[in-house]
């Protein structure tokens, strides 16, 4: 039978596990993450809040297309980008069209908007993506900063985790894909 001293000490401990069980799964399973910038847009917006699997990654391969958060050693920011070059790819653009190994990839996750001048402005020399790394790109290709241009090639151990949904605002909530 439990007593009302009890009562306090049954609380204390049921929100004891409660912050452990949340701990571990903020820790090891999904982490809450909030975009700045507008270099994925339009797939995800400043402020959109997003959780990202981590376990993903230990499950799965990353893929051409996954939108990843990512960690580069010795700087404080994450980046959220877009694999679009694995290992051994041949990534280039010409006239604003992404090409992989000589085949140029649709992406109806660009801003048809944009298309124009991406044409117009976007070039980059073929390059061949080295072993155990991936290329990423922003989806607002004119206004991000990624493996052409500052990030380089990404490393496994640099991927915090794959971005499975936005979750506030409630209007935008949906799951990435």
């Amino acid at each position: 039978m439990k007593t009302k001293q009890n009562i306090p000490w049954e609380l204390i401990k049921i929100i004891a596990y409660s912050f452990t069980f949340a701990f571990i799964i903020k820790l090891f399973i999904f982490s809450p993450f909030i975009v700045e910038g507008a270099s994925m847009q339009p797939t995800l917006h400043n402020e959109d809040h997003l959780f990202v699997n981590k376990v993903a990654l230990h499950i799965s391969d990353v893929e051409r297309g996954d939108v990843i958060i990512i960690k580069k050693e010795n700087n404080p920011k994450y980046y959220v980008k877009r694999v679009v070059g694995l290992t051994g790819d041949k990534v280039e653009i010409k006239d604003g069209i992404l090409n992989v190994n000589g085949v140029p990839i649709k992406e109806d996750y660009l801003d048809k908007g944009l298309k124009a001048e991406y044409k117009k402005y976007l070039q980059y020399d073929r390059v061949t993506v080295p072993k155990n790394s991936y290329f990423v790109m922003g989806d607002n290709r004119l206004n991000s900063k990624d493996s052409r241009n500052g990030l380089d090639y990404i490393q496994n151990s640099e991927i915090v985790g794959k971005v499975q949904i936005i979750y506030y605002p409630f209007k935008r909530l949906k799951f990435i894909e």
